[in-house]
């Protein structure tokens, strides 16, 4: 009886060690986006990407259980501040995220006093992040002035004088880097700076004597205000951001999305075989075309998977992993880290021609 009582303690002790040792083996990852409100396209769009890679490993990284565990920032800095805490609370170490960079921001506030939390973004791209040895990498290539040169080229072409620039505040650290476009170039400057929160009345006022007009805003806002624009018979040549790359802005626009300018760094190779087999692959569990931000959550999840396959769980190596490896194609796109987690790719002119982005420069 006794033996019997001892072997029924034994095997409930070990049945429970077996489930701690469970728990302690999974892999938390917390995806941190923009999923509801007006700037929810892009997060929706990173967040369907993330979840293929995820179906594609069947959420499992050598032998161990991944948990993917969903936050929406709303692109709200209260809210996005208590998402992040409530990843750290519930010991996630790895974090994708976030998809602006203003949000981006607010969470490495938080996750870079921490040593042991790795953060990748699939599309932040504001300066203040690059060039800093952290546990911050990204798939966005960065905003330097370097990067825009191709813009300043495009408006000498155009021999534009009045340039103004259209930016929505709310995304200040990714606005910020448009605001300094000119530092390295003294014989260029803004004419003024308009907040794109203003009544489209106004703002068509006040852009009267631009000869060419820098557009910063997600692509439903962009979409909008060009074709408010064009409408009141307003047709001075306009650049908008990768931000508003998409096929959204195209929907929206209509036929006044074409002859618009984007500068991104979002060239999609569509020839590409690597590439049309992940379009084929995207296309049937979706029932939709893929874009570009999709790509780059897929791309993001990627990246990580591969340094969670062939590391530990620590960090350091995750960090070693990447930065040594330092080019990964995944669906057919070359993708090269800097020794700061920062990715190489040049930022291209393109243009809407025949309701296409079509890369010109």
């Amino acid at each position: 009886m006794i033996r019997n009582i001892l072997l029924i303690i034994f095997i409930f002790i070990s049945f429970n060690a077996c489930i701690d040792k469970n728990k302690d083996d999974s892999i938390k990852i917390g995806v941190i986006l923009g999923l509801t409100g007006k700037y929810s396209d892009l997060g929706l769009y990173e967040k369907n990407g993330i979840v293929l890679a995820f179906d594609k490993i069947n959420y499992q990284i050598n032998n161990k259980k991944v948990e993917l565990i969903f936050k929406d920032d709303k692109q709200d800095k209260e809210v996005n501040e208590k998402a992040v805490k409530e990843l750290i609370e519930s010991d996630v170490k790895y974090i994708i995220g976030n998809a602006t960079s203003s949000m981006t921001e607010v969470t490495l506030d938080i996750t870079s006093k921490y040593n042991d939390i790795f953060q990748i973004s699939p599309s932040a791209s504001s300066s203040k992040f690059s060039n800093i040895d952290d546990n911050f990498f990204r798939l966005q290539t960065a905003n330097s002035s370097k990067h825009f040169i191709n813009l300043i080229k495009l408006l000498q072409k155009n021999n534009a004088k009045k340039i103004f620039l259209i930016g929505d505040k709310k995304n200040k650290s990714y606005l910020y880097d448009y605001m300094h476009i000119f530092n390295d170039n003294k014989n260029m400057k803004f004419e003024e700076i308009i907040d794109a929160s203003l009544p489209y009345e106004e703002i068509l006022e006040k852009i009267k004597p631009a000869d060419f007009i820098v557009q910063v805003q997600n692509s439903r806002d962009s979409a909008s205000l060009i074709q408010y624009l064009r409408i009141n018979n307003n047709h001075t040549p306009i650049i908008s951001s990768g931000w508003a790359m998409n096929k959204e802005f195209i929907e929206n626009s209509g036929k006044w999305s074409e002859g618009i300018y984007f500068i991104s760094s979002d060239y999609i190779n569509y020839e590409d075989e690597e590439y049309r087999k992940f379009e084929k692959y995207f296309s049937k569990v979706y029932r939709y075309e893929a874009n570009r931000s999709n790509m780059q959550g897929y791309q993001t999840a990627k990246v990580l998977i591969e340094a969670l396959q062939h590391g530990n769980k620590n960090v350091n190596d995750i960090k070693k992993y990447i930065i040594e490896k330092e080019t990964f194609n995944i669906s057919g796109d070359k993708i090269s880290f800097n020794k700061f987690g920062d990715i190489k790719t040049p930022y291209y002119i393109f243009e809407v021609i025949d309701s296409k982005f079509k890369k010109i420069k």
